[in-house]
């Protein structure tokens, strides 16, 4: 199989807008590939497409619109630090810059054949893939319903690369209408998911092997179906099956559910490996009519890099705050989300991964709200909730991708 990198976002960096002043301006361009086209290409997750002049003429009244009322991009986690931008990764509001530099390329055709001029020469080429790993079981989506978690068992064939930088979604045929969710990926050398899945279509149940908690070999996302360590990094891939926990939604007809990813190969200058730590709300409740926040401090006991960060929750985990507490009393914080969704949801990996030391504390909020406000609430009224699958129960979690040492 051969998977498509496509060269429109090194053509739009290098493209530029004339301002009213006759001033170069690269950043409508910049930005339409790096918050735009990650989603609107042919392999994206989104109805629309962005990637050629063409389509953007005839789309650019209504891209106009969603950037003026800031419905697009969808936002996501506030970090301070630099996030390395997967494909399809883009979370956060666009800065004012960027906003005004789009409005004013989308005003006019004119003015947008200036802008993404570049795009009528962006050529495509292609680069064979790593063996899939594929779910050995499969599952029937229905057709209607509410959001469902299946946990798979996938074996790692004998030809993958034992280190990896990354993932991706094997190629669906719409990426736009697959019931996948949310992938998060877990090691699982001693096949103990397995046991659970008796009937090899899965188990309906979370993908935690052990102490080791699900995210802890990453995460994908229909908005972000690539997941890279940023360079220098790896997990290690264990020699048995990892475990593939899908979050499915139904799409208005039944679907087969098969879970498959590619590994992306770590390079040798990927030296360092990754691990996983959590912070999970134990033991978890929250009444009827309640909003209420939860805290759950990590201890650090030796020194280590912060990689990334994995958030998971249900339909009642409405937001989160990641902060790092020295042992002075300092605090740094880490990420934050306002507004989180799962279906949306991305991971954050840090482009140059900070240092937290032996002695600190993180520290993890949960904003949790069992609410008639809750626009996700299933229940009226609302119901108590206790630790479960989605959406009759709630499993909050963030996992901190880590590496020891400095």
């Amino acid at each position: 199989m051969l998977h498509r990198i496509s060269a429109i976002g090194m053509l739009l960096a290098n493209a530029v807008v004339a301002d009213a002043s006759g001033t170069a301006d690269p950043v409508a361009a910049r930005t339409l590939s790096d918050r735009c086209v990650t989603c609107h290409d042919a392999d994206g997750p989104a109805p629309l497409r962005f990637d050629s002049i063409e389509a953007i003429l005839r789309h650019r009244q209504l891209m106009r619109a969603l950037v003026d009322d800031r419905a697009m991009p969808p936002a996501g986690p506030e970090t301070p630090l630099a996030k390395v931008v997967a494909a399809h990764a883009t979370p956060g509001a666009l800065t004012i810059a960027e906003r005004d530099a789009l409005l004013a390329a989308l005003a006019s055709p004119d003015a947008a054949r200036t802008a993404f001029a570049s795009l009528a020469a962006a050529p495509t080429t292609s680069v064979a893939s790593a063996p899939r790993i594929t779910a050995l079981g499969r599952w029937t989506v229905p057709a209607t319903g509410s959001m469902r978690i299946r946990s798979f068992s996938a074996e790692v064939p004998p030809d993958a690369p034992r280190r990896v930088r990354g993932w991706r979604l094997a190629a669906a045929t719409d990426p736009a209408r697959a019931p996948v969710r949310f992938l998060s990926l877990a090691p699982d050398p001693g096949r103990v998911s397995r046991i659970l899945d008796e009937t090899g279509s899965g188990a309906e149940s979370m993908g935690d092997v052990g102490l080791v908690p699900s995210g802890a070999l990453g995460a994908l996302s229909r908005t972000a179906p690539e997941f890279r360590l940023p360079e220098g990094y790896a997990f290690e891939l264990p020699r048995g099956d990892l475990v593939l926990e899908s979050t499915v939604e139904p799409i208005g007809r039944e679907a087969e559910l098969r879970p498959s990813i590619e590994p992306v190969a770590a390079s040798d200058h990927d030296v360092r490996t990754v691990e996983a730590m959590a912070a999970r709300i134990v033991p978890l409740s929250i009444a009827a009519g309640e909003r209420c926040e939860r805290v759950v401090h990590l201890p650090i006991a030796r020194d280590m890099r912060l990689v990334g960060v994995v958030a998971k929750g249900g339909v009642f985990l409405r937001g989160y705050t990641v902060e790092v507490v020295a042992a002075d009393g300092c605090r740094s914080d880490i990420a934050r989300e306002r507004d989180f969704r799962m279906n949306v949801a991305a991971p954050l990996v840090f482009r140059e991964p900070p240092v937290v030391a032996a002695g600190s504390v993180v520290e993890v909020r949960f904003d949790l709200d069992n609410t008639r406000a809750n626009p996700l609430q299933p229940f009226d009224p609302p119901r108590a909730v206790a630790a479960g699958l989605p959406p009759e129960g709630e499993d909050a979690a963030i996992v901190l991708l880590v590496s020891p040492g400095r």
